[in-house]
């Protein structure tokens, strides 16, 4: 097993510490509940070794707990094969948390990297994404092909990926019913918490109406350059944090930005004479600012070098007076929205359906 660090331990978040729901196995039972018994005991004795640094969130059932790594390894973009060597280089060095998605088109890349590991299945992360604005028999289909393409029986975090189809069909009746198709295949046994990605206050709102099972995460853009951005941007970053739903931050290096916003955090003035006081890289100090306030990150590389800097975030700390100048930087901005305080996840505009 490849170990992170023994500093690692120092820095996982616990945000809550009930014990799994107990569950007899004893004298007559319906079948129906024996099944979902047995899936609470599957779920509760799934856990990542100790060396990993993590984070809690709320399960599909809610006396159960998930811990998820604070890094991952994102895909976007990455077709198969090179998602393929990604995971497999990562998983090498100690990685235990990988992030795709149905659209993404490379889960069959990941589904053979991680079986070629060897590794027990509860000593990984898995998390995907189906597209928003599906129906009934739509959602289903696009989940369960998830777990084909992927070669699993689980994965450990399903997401809606879009508030609404990213033509913008959809609306409030339609976000209801996906989420409500999420919840019945995840109770199957088929994800241990689910979740949604560039989801804004007023969409979450929709789903609360009818959820049964706990929202666990929302996944949206957040960077150095968005510490002190609008709720636009950000994407009501204050509401999900008062209201139990981990924060997790995509594009964590501002990637997909427009140059030369996409290199500001690398070797931008800011991060690198940060860095430079602690022997390390600016990317490393931008991905320690958001792992610093339990915000998970999924950096993407299929570089050795870089995936191993991406990983060695945990063995120091930025000082109150780091923190806060990272936070008060306003560059780099949201990338990919209408303007630099808006991300455009907030004010979709859907062609309502149901």
């Amino acid at each position: 097993r490849s170990h992170i660090g023994s500093s690692a331990s120092i820095y996982r978040f616990a945000q809550l510490s009930p014990s799994p729901p107990k569950c007899s196995l004893e004298g007559a039972m319906h079948p129906a509940r024996l099944i979902s018994c047995l899936c609470l005991v599957a779920f509760a004795a799934a856990d990542l070794p100790d060396e990993v640094p993590t984070v809690q969130i709320r399960g599909v059932h809610l006396k159960d707990p998930v811990k998820m790594p604070l890094f991952g390894l994102g895909t976007w973009q990455y077709n198969s094969s090179r998602t393929e060597l990604a995971v497999d280089l990562a998983f090498g060095m100690g990685y235990r948390h990988v992030d795709t998605a149905l659209i993404y088109g490379n889960q069959k890349g990941v589904g053979a990297a991680l079986k070629r590991t060897g590794l027990p299945r509860d000593e990984y992360f898995v998390t995907s994404k189906i597209p928003g604005g599906l129906n009934l028999s739509a959602t289903i289909a696009a989940l369960d092909s998830c777990l084909e393409d992927l070669d699993l029986t689980y994965v450990d975090l399903m997401l809606i990926h879009f508030p609404s189809s990213f033509d913008g069909k959809g609306g409030p009746k339609a976000r209801q019913q996906e989420w409500l198709a999420l919840e019945a295949w995840a109770k199957a046994g088929k994800a241990r918490a689910i979740g949604v990605s560039h989801h804004c206050q007023r969409q979450v709102e929709d789903i609360l109406q009818v959820s049964t099972v706990p929202i666990a995460v929302n996944q949206v853009q957040y960077h150095v350059g968005m510490g002190s951005a609008p709720n636009a941007a950000t994407d009501d970053k204050a509401y999900f944090q008062s209201h139990g739903i981990l924060y997790q931050s995509f594009s964590p290096l501002c990637g997909p930005c427009n140059p030369p916003d996409n290199l500001e955090l690398i070797n931008g003035s800011l991060v690198t004479s940060i860095g430079a006081a602690h022997n390390k890289t600016g990317s490393q100090v931008a991905l320690r600012w958001l792992v610093q306030q339990g915000i998970p990150v999924i950096p993407k590389s299929h570089i050795s070098k870089h995936l191993k800097e991406n990983m060695d975030i945990f063995d120091f700390a930025l000082s109150d007076e780091e923190m806060q100048r990272l936070s008060a930087a306003t560059s780099p901005a949201v990338g990919g929205g209408p303007s630099p305080n808006d991300s455009g996840d907030c004010s979709v505009a859907e062609q309502l359906q149901i």
